[in-house]
């Protein structure tokens, strides 16, 4: 589907945690490098690595707005950039209940959206300047009111009730809940039903696919 040319660049960035973890690791391997005690077998294979690494983190570092003007027309662009994602997008009751058309319904809205909501997403990351966990997480803009009938939800209203946890809820991501529902719908319609170890087991096999599926691309 042909969408607008955007004005930012939607090349993959790092989320605040990822950042983190990806200067942790360079830290650690320079640290190796230069400990001969630290039992490297080929450190030119070391060397090797550190650079792909360290250029990898550079190029996928939020970079902050260059000047105010800059900052000014980012703020403006993430805005025209949200109006656009939230018209159509599948409101939070249709996400839950799964009323016929919904699968659907977000898989049209995804299609037609998915450089903008890149976009969007690393002008959060820039404007925050990567230190807000939540500044790129689209579902906290997601529409509440619905478009979809509901007398055939696959999860009825008067019978949603979200488990019993003995422990912090397992949160899934936009990207997880996204790539879940291309994977398998079934299972993303049936989370707010599944246990919190259950959530878990779902979520951890997610990542492993989403982890396959960035190194294969």
């Amino acid at each position: 589907m042909d969408q607008a040319q955007p004005v930012f660049s939607t090349g993959p960035l790092l989320r605040p945690a990822q950042l983190a973890e990806a200067r942790n690791e360079v830290k650690t391997l320079e640290e190796k490098i230069r400990d001969p005690k630290s039992g490297l077998e080929d450190r030119g294979q070391a060397h090797t690595q550190l650079r792909r690494m360290s250029k990898t983190l550079e190029a996928q570092t939020p970079l902050p707005p260059k000047d105010g003007a800059e900052e000014g027309r980012m703020v403006a662009r993430s805005k025209e950039l949200l109006d656009k994602i939230l018209v159509g997008m599948p409101s939070q009751e249709e996400m839950r209940k799964a009323p016929p058309g919904a699968v659907d319904k977000h898989m049209k809205w995804e299609a037609a959206n998915k450089s903008a909501i890149q976009e969007w997403k690393n002008l959060q990351l820039r404007l925050t300047r990567a230190e807000e966990p939540e500044a790129a997480n689209l579902e906290r803009h997601r529409p509440t009111s619905s478009t979809l009938l509901m007398d055939n939800a696959y999860i009825p209203g008067k019978q949603f009730h979200m488990p019993e946890t003995t422990g912090p809820s397992v949160i899934f991501s936009d990207e997880h809940y996204s790539y879940l529902l291309k994977q398998a719908p079934e299972i993303a319609m049936k989370l707010p039903l599944l246990t919190n170890a259950q959530r878990a087991e779902v979520k951890t096999i997610v990542e492993r696919g989403m982890a396959e599926e960035k190194q294969a691309n």
